[in-house]
C-alpha cells in the first residue's frame, strides 16, 4: 500500500514511518516545516510542504486531496495535532482513500482537557477534582480552600502554559482569553504510555516514564515499565467504545498505587519508540497485527540528553545515574541503515526559530504553532 503521514517533522513520523516501510509499505510524508529530520529518511519515498491549518485550514485540505490524487495514495494516516482538522474532513478525504481517525466529536472530547476529566469520573476511575475557572477571582476562591492547583488551558500539549499555584503567589501571567482549568494537585510518580486501538481493539500499548525531560515540557527519555494497572485502566476506558486510532495518556501515580488519568493525547506519541523495529507496529497502525513493546531497553533521544539534561546536574550521584541511564538506552533517530535523521535532526530549527521570533513564542509553542487545535 501507499500511504500519505503528515505531521512528518514529529519523532512519532520518523518512527511510523520507519516500522510501515519495514511492513512493506510505501510511505509518504508531509508537513507544515519545509525540511525536518524525517524528510531525509531512505525510509520514505517523498517529502511534501503543506499549509497550515491552523491557519489556512481549506487549504491545508486541498493540498491532501491533490496529493492523494496525484500519487495514488491509499492511506492517509496523520500523526500530530493535525490529526483534528483532518478529521473534520474525513468523509471528503474518505471518498478519495482510507483515513486512519476517528471521528472530530471524538477526538476533540478526548484532547479537551476538561471534557477528558468528566468522562473519566464518568466511567467510574479516578479523576482528579477539576474545574472550569470563570476568572482570577474563582481561583483565589479555590485557592483558599485547596494549598496547591495545577492551572492550565482546557486545550495544551507538552505542558505548554501549565502553572504550579499556590495560596497567597500572585495570579499574574494567567492567560485569560483561553478557558483555563484548576486542578487537583496530586502527588505521585508520573507515568505516560502510547497506545494503537483499531475499533475499541488494544493492538500496542506501552507504559512508560518519562525519566528526563524539558523543564515543564516533554520527555527525551522513556523508561519502559510493565504496568498491568495502567493496560488495566486503559481497557476500562476504551470498554464499550468503537475507537479507532493513537492514544497517549498521562497519569500520576500515588504512593498508595491509585492511578489519576490527567489527560489524553489522541495522537501518535513517543512511546512508539519502545518497540521492536521489525515492522509489527507498521502492522498495528492499519489493525493488522498486534505489537508487543521492549521492556528491556529505554530510548532517548540523544541530543536533549547531552545539551539539556547534562548540564543541569549537580552532584556526582547524579552524574552517575545519568551516564548509566545514557549508556542503557539506544537513540531514537540513530540506524546504521538509515543515518540522515539522525545528522539532520536539527534541519527545522533555523525555521523554529524565525517562527518563534517572528510570532514572539516560546520554542515549545513555535513546535506546534501550525497545527494546534484550541478549541
Amino acid at each position: 500500500m501507499r500511504l500519505l503521514l503528515t505531521g512528518a517533522r514529529g519523532l512519532p513520523a520518523l518512527i511510523a514511518a520507519r516500522q510501515l516501510h519495514r511492513a512493506g509499505h510505501d510511505v509518504l510524508v508531509c508537513d507544515t516545516f519545509p525540511t525536518h529530520a524525517t524528510r531525509h529518511s531512505r525510509e520514505i519515498e517523498r517529502s511534501f510542504q503543506v499549509p497550515a491549518p491552523r491557519f489556512e485550514e481549506e487549504a491545508f485540505i486541498q493540498r491532501l486531496l491533490a496529493l492523494i490524487e496525484e500519487h495514488r495514495i491509499d492511506v492517509l494516516m496523520p500523526t500530530g495535532e493535525e490529526i483534528l482538522y483532518v478529521a473534520r474532513h474525513r468523509e471528503r478525504l474518505r471518498a478519495r482513500c482510507e483515513v486512519v481517525a476517528d471521528t472530530f466529536e471524538q477526538l476533540a472530547a478526548l484532547h479537551d482537557k476538561w471534557a477528558f476529566n468528566q468522562r473519566v469520573a464518568a466511567r467510574g476511575l479516578p479523576a482528579p477534582r477539576t474545574w472550569r475557572l470563570e476568572g482570577p477571582g474563582h481561583l483565589e476562591a479555590l485557592l483558599r480552600e485547596h494549598a496547591r492547583l495545577i492551572v492550565k488551558p482546557a486545550f495544551s500539549r507538552f505542558g505548554q502554559k501549565t502553572r504550579l499555584m499556590e495560596a497567597g503567589a500572585p495570579l499574574s501571567g494567567l492567560d485569560c482569553s483561553r478557558t483555563l482549568l484548576a486542578q487537583q494537585f496530586i502527588e505521585g510518580t508520573e507515568l505516560c504510555s502510547s497506545s494503537i486501538v483499531w475499533e475499541g481493539a488494544l493492538l500496542a500499548h506501552v507504559c512508560y516514564r518519562p525519566r528526563y525531560r524539558f523543564p515543564s515540557g516533554p520527555g527525551y527519555y522513556y523508561e519502559p515499565l510493565g504496568h498491568p494497572g495502567v493496560r488495566e485502566w486503559l481497557l476500562r476506558f476504551l470498554e464499550g467504545t468503537r475507537f479507532t486510532g493513537s492514544l497517549g495518556f498521562d497519569f500520576i501515580q500515588t504512593a498508595g498505587g491509585e492511578l489519576y488519568a490527567l489527560e489524553c493525547n489522541p495522537r501518535m506519541t513517543s512511546g512508539f519508540l519502545l518497540f521492536p523495529e521489525d515492522g509489527r507496529l507498521g502492522r498495528a497502525l492499519l489493525g493488522q497485527a498486534i505489537a508487543e513493546p521492549d521492556l528491556e531497553t529505554p530510548a532517548m533521544v540523544g541530543f536533549p540528553m547531552l545539551a539539556g539534561a547534562l548540564p543541569r546536574i549537580r552532584s556526582w550521584k547524579e552524574l552517575r545515574e545519568w551516564w548509566r541511564a545514557f549508556g542503557a538506552a539506544r537513540d531514537a533517530l540513530w540506524r546504521r541503515e538509515d543515518l540522515k535523521p539522525f545528522w539532520y535532526q536539527l534541519a527545522a530549527f533555523p525555521h523554529l526559530l524565525q517562527l518563534s521570533r517572528r510570532h514572539g513564542l516560546a520554542m515549545g509553542e513555535a513546535t506546534t504553532h501550525y497545527t494546534e487545535w484550541n478549541g
